[in-house]
Parts: C-alpha cells; sequence; structure tokens
C-alpha cells in the first residue's frame, strides 16, 4: 500500500503537468476541448491528493513504521487524537495537506465556474492554480517524498514532540494552512486579470468570499497559535515576535489592507495598481513564512528543522515576485487609466487610505526586523537577534494610529465631510470617550500608551454603537417598525457593512486583551513548603502537596494549589512537569481565567521534601482576546453569509435611496 500511495502521488504530478500543457495549448490554439479536459483533470488531482492523505491518515492510525514519516511523529501509545494530527506535525505532512488543500480550493473554483456563460477567465485562473500545485507535487516527489520508507524499522515508533501533544496542535496548523492557501485564489484571479489586461472590479468581486474566508482563518490560525503558546510553554504570555510567529503576521496586515483597499476601487475605481500588489504581496508573504518555517535558517520552537526545501520556497518566491512584478509593469498604463483621485483629506477614502499606509508600515517593520538578523549573519557572520524591545516600540505606536483610524473611519463620508459633519458625527463619540478617561484611571489605567489604547478603543466602540443606533433609529421613525426588528432587519439588509463594524468591535475586544496582558501583567517566582500560603494580587495561594500521575505515554509530576479569593475558596489547580519517553520533559501550566483576568501558575521545579518553586503570573483582560476573535469571525461570517431572495425593482430603488440618504447624512 505504500508503493500505491507514492505512485498515486507521482500519477498527480503527472497529470498536472499535463493540465498545465493542455490549458497552454487549447488557450494558443482557442481550442476548448483542451480546456474543457484541463478542467477535468484537476478533479483528478483532487481525488488522487485526497487518496494520499487518507493513505498518510491510515498508516498513522495502524502504526506503519515502515513509512519513515510515520515513524518519526507517532508512537503505539499515543491517542488516536493526536496519531491523525501526526499528518501535519511535520514539514512532509504539512506540505501534502498545503497542497491537497490547494486541489480543493482549485475543485471548488471550477466547479463553481466552468459551467456559466461568461467563464473567460477560468482556463487563466486555473493555470496560476495549477502551477503552484505542480510546484508542491514536485516537492513531494522529489525533494521532500512523503511516503519514503524506514531505513531501520522501529518497534514502537519515535513519538510526537511533547510540545505538540496538545489540542492547539488540532485546531492551529490547519486553520494557518486553510488561510494561507486560500490566498492563492485572490492571488490567480488577479494574475488572470493581468494577463488578459482586463483589470476593472470583477476579479475583486469574484474573490471576496474567498478573501474573507482566508483572512478568517488567518486570523484564527494566529489566535490559536497564541492560545496554545499560551497554555504550552510556559512563559505567560502569547506573543513574543518570534520570527516564525512574524511569518503568519505579515500575510494577514497586507490581506487586512487588501480587504479595505477594494472598497475604493469598488466605489470609486482607484487604487487598482496598489490592490493588485496588495493581493501579490500576501501570496507572496504566505510563501515567504513557508521558507522561514522550513528552511532551518533561524531557531525557534515553531520552526521545522535544516531542510534544502526551504530554499526551493524561496526559488518559487523569486519567480512569484518577478513574474508578478513584470505583469504589473507591463500592464502599468492600463490599471491607471480612469483613475480618480482622493478629492479630500477628510473623506473615506483618505481614511482607508491611511489605514492602508499604516498596515503596511506594520508588516514593513516587521519583515525588517525579522530578516535583519540574517542579513547580518550573511554579511558579517555575526549572530544577532531583534527581540520584542523593537518591535513593541517601533509597532505599537502604528497598531495606537490604527485604532485611532478605526474610530473616525465610520464618521467621515466618501469624497468629503464638511466641517459640519464632523462636528456632527465626532460630538457624541469623543464627548463619551472623554467622559471615559475618569473611569480608566479610577480603573488603574497608567501611563500614556495603555490609556490612549483603551481610550479609543472605547472610541470606536461608540462610534460604532452610533451608527448602528441611528440605522435602526431611521427605521423605527420611517418604516413604523419595532426597535428589535428594525435592528435586526437593519443588519440583514447591508451584511457587508454592518458585519464589517462587527469585526471591528472584535478587534477592539483583542486590543483590549492584549493591551491589559502586554502592559499590565504581574509576574513573580515564590518557594514554597507544603502548608505554606503565599498573598498575590489579592489571590490567595495555598501549597496542598506534591501528586504524581501515570499516563500510557507519559509520567508527571504535579503540585496541587488551592485558590482563595478575599478568604473565600475559588478552585484547586494543578501545575504539572511532565516526562515523555525519549523527550524532553515539558511544562503543563494551570490556567484560571475570569473576564477581568487569568492566574496562571508554573511548577519550575521541586526537591525531595516536597519544597517547590512556583511562578505566579496574572494577565489582566487576556480572556477578551480569545472572545474578541470569535466576534470577529462572528462578522466574518455575517458579511458573507448568502441570502437568496427576490428583491423587486421597488424595493432596489428603495435601498439606492437609503444610501444617498446615508450619504447626505454624513456629510
Amino acid at each position: 500500500m505504500i508503493e500505491i500511495a507514492g505512485f498515486l502521488l507521482l500519477l498527480a504530478l503527472i497529470l498536472s503537468t499535463a493540465i498545465s500543457l493542455s490549458l497552454v495549448y487549447g488557450l494558443y490554439k482557442r481550442d476548448g476541448r483542451f480546456i474543457d479536459i484541463s478542467y477535468r483533470g484537476s478533479k483528478g488531482v483532487f481525488v488522487l491528493l485526497s487518496t494520499t492523505v487518507l493513505f498518510m491518515i491510515y498508516f498513522f492510525l495502524t502504526d506503519d513504521f515502515r513509512v519513515e514519516y510515520v515513524a518519526s511523529y507517532s508512537e503505539r501509545v499515543l491517542p488516536v487524537f493526536y496519531k491523525i494530527t501526526g499528518l501535519w506535525a511535520g514539514q512532509k505532512g504539512s506540505l501534502l495537506l498545503w497542497a491537497w488543500l490547494l486541489s480543493l480550493f482549485t475543485f471548488i473554483t471550477i466547479a463553481r465556474d466552468e459551467h456559466r456563460p461568461n467563464r473567460y477567465y477560468l482556463p487563466y485562473v486555473l493555470f496560476t492554480l495549477n502551477i503552484t500545485t505542480l510546484f508542491f507535487l514536485v516537492l513531494l516527489n522529489f525533494v521532500t517524498p512523503p511516503f519514503e520508507m524506514s531505513t531501520r524499522v522501529p518497534a514502537d515508533g519515535n513519538g510526537l514532540n511533547p510540545l505538540l501533544q496538545n489540542p492547539g496542535m488540532v485546531f492551529h496548523p490547519p486553520t494557518l494552512y486553510l488561510g494561507y492557501v486560500g490566498f492563492t485564489i485572490p492571488f490567480a484571479f488577479a494574475i488572470a486579470a493581468l494577463f488578459m489586461k482586463d483589470l476593472g472590479e470583477w476579479w475583486i468581486k469574484k474573490t471576496r468570499a474567498w478573501t474573507l474566508f482566508s483572512w478568517a482563518f488567518l486570523t484564527l490560525g494566529i489566535v490559536f497559535g497564541g492560545w496554545w503558546a499560551y497554555r504550552e510553554l510556559g512563559w505567560g504570555g502569547v506573543w513574543g515576535w518570534d520570527p516564525v510567529e512574524n511569518a503568519s503576521l505579515m500575510p494577514w496586515l497586507t490581506s487586512t489592507a487588501f480587504l479595505h483597499s477594494v472598497i475604493i476601487q469598488e466605489r470609486r475605481g482607484m487604487l487598482k495598481v496598489w490592490n493588485i500588489v496588495l493581493i501579490l504581496l500576501t501570496f507572496a508573504l504566505s510563501i515567504f513564512g513557508t521558507f522561514i518555517t522550513r528552511s532551518g535558517i533561524i531557531t525557534s520552537v515553531h520552526a521545522f528543522g535544516q531542510s534544502s526545501v526551504g530554499y526551493v520556497f524561496l526559488g518559487f518566491l523569486a519567480v512569484v515576485v518577478v513574474s508578478g512584478g513584470y505583469l504589473i509593469w507591463s500592464r502599468y498604463e492600463k490599471l491607471k487609466e480612469k483613475n480618480p483621485r482622493i478629492e479630500s483629506v477628510l473623506s473615506k477614502e483618505s481614511s482607508f487610505l491611511y489605514n492602508n499606509i499604516i498596515l503596511f508600515g506594520l508588516a514593513f517593520a516587521t519583515f525588517w526586523g525579522t530578516i535583519f538578523p540574517l542579513i547580518v549573519e550573511a554579511v558579517k557572520g555575526i549572530k544577532i537577534s531583534v527581540g520584542p524591545p523593537f518591535f513593541n516600540r517601533v509597532n505599537s505606536p502604528l497598531f495606537l494610529l490604527l485604532i485611532i483610524l478605526m474610530a473616525l473611519c465610520p464618521l467621515l463620508a466618501w469624497r468629503r465631510t464638511s466641517w459640519q459633519g464632523i462636528k456632527k458625527n465626532f460630538l457624541m463619540p469623543a464627548s463619551l470617550m472623554i467622559l471615559s478617561l475618569p473611569i480608566l484611571l479610577f480603573s488603574g489605567v497608567r501611563g500614556f500608551m495603555p490609556l490612549f489604547f483603551y481610550a479609543f478603543c472605547l472610541f470606536v466602540v461608540f462610534s460604532l454603537i452610533r451608527e448602528f443606533y441611528i440605522g435602526t433609529r431611521a427605521r423605527v421613525i420611517h418604516r413604523g417598525e419595532k426597535w428589535v426588528s428594525a435592528f435586526a432587519n437593519l443588519l440583514s439588509n447591508n451584511r457587508r457593512r454592518y458585519g464589517g463594524f462587527i469585526v471591528h468591535i472584535g478587534i477592539v475586544f483583542i486590543v483590549i486583551g492584549l493591551a491589559g496582558y502586554g502592559y499590565f501583567q504581574f509576574k513573580e517566582s515564590y518557594t514554597m513548603k507544603p502548608g505554606d500560603t503565599v498573598n498575590v494580587k489579592g489571590y490567595q495561594l495555598k501549597y496542598i502537596t506534591l501528586q504524581s500521575v501515570q499516563k500510557g505515554h507519559y509520567t508527571g509530576i504535579g503540585s496541587l494549589i488551592n485558590v482563595y479569593k478575599s478568604g473565600d475558596f475559588i478552585g484547586s489547580l494543578r501545575p504539572e512537569k511532565r516526562f515523555y519517553k525519549r523527550q524532553e520533559p515539558t511544562t503543563e501550566v494551570a490556567i484560571k481565567s475570569g473576564i477581568l483576568e487569568d492566574l496562571y501558575l508554573v511548577l519550575n521545579g521541586w526537591e525531595s521534601n516536597g519544597v517547590i518553586t512556583l511562578t505566579v503570573v496574572i494577565n489582566p483582560l487576556l480572556s477578551w482576546a480569545w472572545f474578541g476573535t470569535g466576534v470577529a469571525i462572528l462578522g466574518v461570517l455575517w458579511a458573507v453569509y448568502p441570502v437568496k431572495r427576490r428583491v423587486s425593482e421597488t424595493a432596489l430603488l428603495e435601498k439606492e435611496l437609503i444610501l444617498s440618504l446615508q450619504e447626505a447624512r454624513e456629510i
């Protein structure tokens, strides 16, 4: 069966090559038969890769250690839960997953569009998708084959890295890959638009759902990664500006800029060149992140080991950037045709443009901080590190500016905003923000940056609440609807606008949580013997005893800690150390989460007489970051959820009238 799996992977490579040749010939000769064959062939690639993925999962579940990859990332006593996740635990399996996801997305794209009457763009889209798939299939067949046989078959397997034996392993890599791979679709449509010199808004509208889908999953992947690090690494944080963390953040920043700037192109026909550049950068940075993770040129707990596959990715990245740059340069005159200018600095267009500048600045600062040590080492042979102090000093002010723009943008009108409109729209949220400052100070918020972060987060919330209120009130007055019905209909009738507002509220909650953790974290270590009690920030922690545990694939030593607050018992926590066969020990933290703060305990060590060293971390408001992520994803789902209904001509005219009145009100 192992030979069959390898043969199917080779067959997928041959078929993918044939698809590329068929597309080139069909487009050159304008022969639709060859193009239709390529559509069917792409579906065949999906079937072949789906079968190879199922084979790999089967080999893990049956402990077939003849497969070198299975032997390296599994063992007989490993829970089934983690045997399945072994598919993406290592480099070979994760590349197989990437190729399969890309074939799945290609299959969906073709199935949706191949029978539409105006599918002139589809062969060009498929060509880009298939070339990308072909690249991964070359890797899987010749550079890092996943079904390579073991030279020496271990009796029980080598086991999965203990750091990967965490629920985060189930969610973080797949969601991150869904985001990375998903951006290949809008990238392919953008390249198709450049090839055809048809550079209007059609490709943006065709890929809007794909872009939001990819952005949502990349967001989830980043947050799941932070949640996993928070619970597994025992350092009390969620983000350390690690190079691999940065690699996932950079395409998120450029894709966020893209999501905002395409609104200007759709509404005003502006920023055509910039939008093409942004989606090219987003795809390129996804590939760059894979290079960082797999090349072995950086040391990271998140990275794979030394491998030549990373430099193959670097070559592919160079091809993507050079070919994409050439297409943009050769179509530049076409892209800038009839491109209107921004009429006023006080307009929605301007706020979106400033938003893009800041997001690009964040991406560049993160990129430079990530690659600068590599450049220094290559040029001077000196190893240096660029750590959190640099990123916090450079990026924090930019993030604050981003929050300020998020607050101001909904209050500005398209084209230009009059001073009367500014006074009218800004009065309520600005007044409430100013009134909230004493409350923030009384709550213990000190320092310029945290105070401004929280103040403008409140400004965003107040301004968005105002938007929801004015829209609902208009329906109540002009249509006679009840408040609840008016609010529900308001959200339903303009899902994209109000879904975006919900996403912004979720981002505000994330910022509130990260600012609390980043600026007000408490961390201290204590030495305790059984029966000792320490008072920490309103908590009383009583150390009861050391406990041992024996599982099938590890043994553990934990300390039982009873937790009291204001004299009341609120629960027990048990931080521990785990020892796996042939692996380094791991730290298992104990966390008591709350709305206002997390109590986070780490067992650092113990002595034979029961004395322990315990690290206590208190992270204020961090739970808001997890909750805010859910709100943001809910906003994305609301924005893209399809609503099929018949719309009469009267209803369309009514919608246009409402939009006109809304713009007039904003001005």
